[in-house]
């Protein structure tokens, strides 16, 4: 949670002493409700750690230790808000004087945007009150092997958002826009770590 609060303190550029002045206000947009994927009986489906591992190999990823779980029980976002997702978190940082699709020229790290929707999503859970469990938004770090899409394939290792849907994972990197289920990302067997 420390390391999600300072990602998101980084991103907005708020002031971490009393002593610098006041940043001008940040209006970030309302983030609207995602739609939860539904199971047999139309309930909210929920997933636990297993399950969420077994995703991941069935998605080509080998990661054993290197998988770290926040929570043990997670409810999946319906893939059919995954729109949803990114151009809210597009939205946000655009409001914070962040351009995502030139966030590459500088440093980059995908966890700070994943852990920014991650609370989004748990905010806007939480207010809904549609659910108390874990929404499944997480990060993956990998070595571009191969090329995917405006990416190289040039062994540099680069981070990616990872969402836990009814149909299994989605990666998705913000800069490009480019998503894609985990099985067909082209370097699913590169992932070296896994945080949700």
């Amino acid at each position: 949670m420390k390391r999600c609060l300072l990602s998101l303190a980084w991103l907005l550029q708020l002031p971490l002493r009393s002593d610098t002045p006041a940043a001008p206000a940040i209006k970030i947009p309302d983030f609207p409700l995602p739609k939860f994927a539904t199971n047999e009986y139309g309930g909210v489906a929920e997933v636990g750690v297993t399950r969420l591992l077994r995703e991941l190999q069935i998605g080509g990823v080998r990661v054993g230790d290197d998988f770290n779980a926040a929570d043990s029980d997670y409810v999946l976002v319906s893939g059919e808000s995954m729109g949803l997702l990114s151009a809210w978190l597009e939205a946000a940082v655009r409001s914070a004087g962040v351009q995502l699709p030139i966030a590459r020229l500088r440093p980059y790290d995908g966890a700070v945007y994943a852990n920014l929707l991650e609370v989004a999503t748990s905010i806007a859970a939480s207010r809904g009150q549609r659910s108390t469990l874990a929404i499944p938004v997480g990060v993956i770090i990998c070595d571009r092997k191969k090329p995917w899409g405006d990416l190289p394939g040039d062994g540099q290792r680069d981070a990616y958002i990872l969402v836990a849907t009814e149909r299994g994972f989605l990666v998705f990197d913000p800069p490009t826009r480019q998503v894609v289920m985990l099985a067909d990302y082209p370097n699913h067997s590169s992932v070296v770590k896994v945080r949700i």
